[in-house]
């Protein structure tokens, strides 16, 4: 907080919006976003996880009301930022994230093929043979979300 608390920093009859650089707003605005978002993902970490290959222990329940207050705390503060920097609402777009996905994935998928793996060791035939008729169904699946997304409705 600003000394005196409460937000309206300002110096000599100029505020913070007025003195900042777009790229200053540009940067911290992005790091800004990355702690809120960070901070949001520390909640998860109260809700135990179960998938097809990852599993994890929640955090101790007894610890989530403190947290939970203090990182409503850390969002307020991120708010106020927000409002003394000038800081503008980022509007994201759910199918550019979603491609932005689809991309990585296919790539993770394509660095599971035997050629890549050689480099940790020989691949025996049989496991060669498998690996690549699942990462053809793994990126023949990707293929039809990247489709589906790029349709319109």
């Amino acid at each position: 907080m600003p000394p005196g608390g409460g937000g309206g920093f300002a110096m000599a009859d100029r505020t913070l919006q007025s003195v900042i650089s777009q790229n200053h707003r540009r940067v911290i605005s992005v790091r800004m976003r990355l702690l809120e978002e960070y901070s949001l993902k520390l909640l998860e970490l109260f809700r135990p996880f179960e998938s097809v290959l990852t599993s994890r222990s929640p955090l101790p329940q007894e610890k989530t009301e403190a947290i939970e207050s203090e990182i409503a705390a850390f969002r307020s503060r991120i708010r106020d930022m927000k409002a003394e920097l000038g800081l503008e609402h980022a509007h994201r777009s759910a199918r550019r994230e979603a491609a932005a996905l689809i991309s990585t994935m296919i790539t993770y998928v394509e660095e599971l093929h035997p050629r890549y793996l050689r480099g940790y060791g020989a691949v025996p035939d049989p496991m060669d043979h498998y690996l690549k008729e699942c990462l053809k169904d793994l990126s023949e699946t990707l293929d039809k979300i990247s489709r589906f997304l790029k349709k319109e409705k």
